[in-house]
């Protein structure tokens, strides 16, 4: 019956049933409180699938510096929106504050790259410098969404609030989203990426 119960709960997790209760399952915070000093905040994430428990220590400027709120209208700004929410999930070690922006097999890669920065003791603190939309094409369920984009990152210690540990870099892609359409809006379902460069 328990792995009956275990093997429920991670299906429930990878549905697309309610985007919004990812959280139940990705890097969101457990608990959260003050740390020493007034720029901090610290936070534990996980337990999950994807990784153990862990604290993390954020500036609370990075904390406070949302994104506006996601617009899923149109395929172009559905992808506009899941690239400030994701950059700001990324940069608080928070997946599930972006997966209104994009599918349930999305969330999971997002997720899981979340999880793959906690491991190495770090957030992503990434930001778009620019971004150039090429012709879309239109499917029966789907729209590709072409893009160039240039994009400026650094590596952040989750043990030392502020401290860069790598970086900043600058990398340029050619990418194509894979937009789709849902009762909520226009969402990301997936990427293929190509990166002009070295990738650090």
């Amino acid at each position: 019956m328990t792995a009956r119960s275990v093997a429920l709960a991670a299906l429930w997790c990878l549905s697309g049933v309610a985007l919004l209760m990812i959280a139940g399952c990705s890097g969101g915070s457990t608990s959260a409180g003050t740390n020493t000093g007034s720029s901090a905040a610290s936070k534990t994430v996980g337990a999950n699938m994807a990784g153990p428990s862990q604290k993390v220590i954020i500036s609370k400027q990075a904390l406070a510096n949302r994104p506006h709120p996601w617009v899923l209208t149109t395929p172009e700004s559905a992808v506009r929106s899941y690239l400030d929410w994701t950059s700001y999930a990324y940069r608080i070690a928070t997946s599930d504050v972006a997966t209104p922006t994009m599918s349930a097999k999305q969330a999971v890669r997002v997720d899981s790259y979340t999880q793959l920065n906690l491991q190495k003791s770090r957030v992503i603190d990434q930001t778009l410098k620019s971004i150039t939309f090429g012709t879309q094409s239109v499917g029966s369920t789907s729209t590709l969404v072409p893009a160039r984009e240039q994009w400026t990152y650094r590596y952040v210690s989750i043990k030392t609030v502020g401290q860069t540990i790598g970086g900043p870099y600058s990398v340029t892609y050619d990418t194509t989203y894979t937009v789709v359409k849902t009762s909520t809006g226009w969402v990301v379902d997936s990427i293929q990426v190509k990166a002009l460069g070295t990738v650090k």
